[in-house]
């Protein structure tokens, strides 16, 4: 069930699905599970989606209640045991906030990440000069976060440019023609983007200003999928929060939006045209 090496992330994934399918295959609910640990059902939830890892103790109770066998209850624990450990510490994670954590991690280990935004390039995809307009633009940050915050967002680019994730973007054309740290970032930007769109694991497409409303119109989104059938999530945020959506049906209805944004788009080959284009009128 476990792979040697794997983000404790993955394994709290892993273990969340395992111990979903355990409790359903009793005949068991989040409620009955909650009531067992006497805890809260949002807490049986919590571990069930991944959030958070169990203690032994808890796993324990639940395996128990569950009347696990021997077999089953062994690559359980094993999973439990890689998902309570503490990722490696790096220089920019005290800098992100807490509610932008848990997406940052998820995002290391998605497969393939579909994504519409309408204002901005997103973060996975900025150049460092960009990043820093931004950052330095928002007086939530501090000076001495800059730097790192920057680091965090080019860590994000690692795996597109190593080819081990898929990304679909659709921006909108409002978010190239937004000139952000001023012509010499903003075409720097724009090339790089043109560079990015070239790799085969990238596609990139603009919705015009010529396309009017569509799909997507107002709601920027970010849905991550992920190997092994663990279920995708559909990532949501604002300034001081964020919130992920899994229940199949809705993530389908994200799904849905986002092949239908597609037919309002620019092929990819004319997306790279129009950022060439953008990039010389600067």
């Amino acid at each position: 069930m476990s792979g040697s090496g794997a983000s404790p992330t993955v394994y709290k994934r892993q273990l969340g699905m395992a111990l979903t399918s355990l409790r359903e295959s009793t005949g068991r609910t989040q409620d009955h599970a909650a009531e067992v640990l006497e805890c809260s059902p949002a807490k049986i939830r919590r571990i069930e989606v991944g959030d958070v890892a169990i203690r032994a103790a808890e796993l324990r109770v639940l395996l128990d209640f569950y009347g696990a066998s021997k077999q089953t209850r062994k690559p359980i624990e094993e999973l439990a045991r890689e998902a309570r450990k503490r990722r490696p510490r790096t220089p920019y994670g005290t800098v992100l906030p807490d509610f932008f954590r848990r997406f940052f991690n998820l995002e290391q280990i998605a497969t393939e990440v579909l994504r519409y935004h309408a204002e901005l390039v997103p973060g996975q995809l900025q150049t460092k000069e960009y990043a820093r307009a931004l950052i330095e633009a928002n007086p939530l940050h501090q000076p001495d976060q800059v730097e790192r915050l920057i680091e965090a967002r080019q860590a994000r680019q690692a795996r597109l440019v190593d080819g081990s994730q898929r990304l679909h973007l659709v921006l909108h054309e409002a978010a190239i023609r937004t000139v952000v740290g001023g012509p010499e970032v903003m075409r720097e930007q724009l090339q790089h983007l043109r560079k990015l769109g070239g790799l085969p694991n990238v596609t990139l497409q603009v919705v015009p200003f010529s396309a009017g409303a569509h799909a997507a119109t107002g709601l920027p989104f970010v849905l991550l999928r992920f190997a092994d059938n663990q279920r995708p999530i559909v990532y949501l945020e604002d300034l001081t929060t964020a919130g992920s959506v899994d229940d199949p049906a809705h993530v389908a209805q994200y799904e849905l939006v986002f092949r239908h944004s597609l037919t309002a788009a620019l092929t990819p080959a004319k997306t790279s045209s129009l950022f060439a284009t953008v990039a010389s009128e600067l």
